[in-house]
């Protein structure tokens, strides 16, 4: 009996400790699906998501500014070489506010994505850790076959829901530039599973100051405040079922 009830504490530390890594640590399937883009002479990150099989590829609307709404043509980053990716169209959120696009694809999954968009009624709660994943000044993880985004940690901090339709996410994380189109991702306790929260906006800015006579100084040079803002993903499933409401 005793053993019995030494073998049963035992898997329940094991099991106890794999949801703790679980926590701790960003499944290789999102980086794997977390792009280095290029629109033009701007490039961000995008990541891949699935709706009824089929793939799309989310990032922030301030990347792809200028890009065809039909048959658009962006550049992503494999094993060190720009390729061509065509995409069908370009889908918006109902709110221009909401800085997210949506770039319809070809490719389809014959299986859903393990890290699947947070439903509108999911979320972290406030304080709870997220990460979030791009390519800053292009700079990642690169191997011969394949390449992998920067990971950074961050605090859930705070949220405006003031317009529905564009739900903005502030995170305690210092991000950089060319972080903006990544995900935000967090762990649901509840569902046991990673869920993707929110979309890489940017960083609020602030003005530095200087020290003159002993005495501080505002400046004009802006500088990270260490805000990450982002925006709810829910916006980038408005943007595909709206979209998907209109095809035959």
């Amino acid at each position: 009996m005793r053993e019995r009830a030494a073998i049963l504490v035992a898997v329940w530390i094991s099991l106890a400790s794999l949801a703790v890594l679980a926590q701790d640590a960003v499944p290789t399937e999102i980086l794997q699906r977390t792009l280095y883009v290029k629109t033009g002479d701007k490039t961000g990150t995008a990541f891949k998501v699935d709706y009824q099989g089929k793939v799309y590829l989310v990032t922030a609307r301030h990347v792809v500014a200028g890009l065809p709404v039909s048959r658009a043509t962006i550049q992503v980053m494999k094993s060190g070489q720009w390729t061509d990716v065509h995409t069908v169209k370009t889908l918006f959120p109902p709110a221009v506010s909401a800085d997210i696009a949506v770039l319809e694809t070809d490719e389809t999954v014959p299986q859903p994505y393990a890290i699947s968009m947070a439903a509108a009624d999911e979320g972290p709660t406030m304080g709870q850790q997220v990460w979030f994943l791009g390519y800053p000044w292009g700079l990642g993880s690169h191997f011969r076959n394949g390449d992998m985004p920067f990971i950074k940690r961050g605090t859930m901090s705070a949220m405006d829901a003031t317009s529905p339709n564009a739900v903005v996410l502030y995170i305690d994380g210092f991000n950089n530039p060319g972080f903006s189109g990544g995900p935000i991702v967090y762990w649901d306790f509840s569902k046991h599973a990673y869920r993707i929260l929110g979309v890489v906006k940017g960083y609020r800015e602030d003005t530095a100051k200087v020290i003159v006579n002993g005495q501080h100084a505002d400046t004009q040079l802006l500088v990270n405040s260490g805000i990450l803002v982002g925006y709810s993903i829910s916006h980038a499933i408005q943007a595909i079922e709206n979209h998907a409401k209109t095809v035959p």
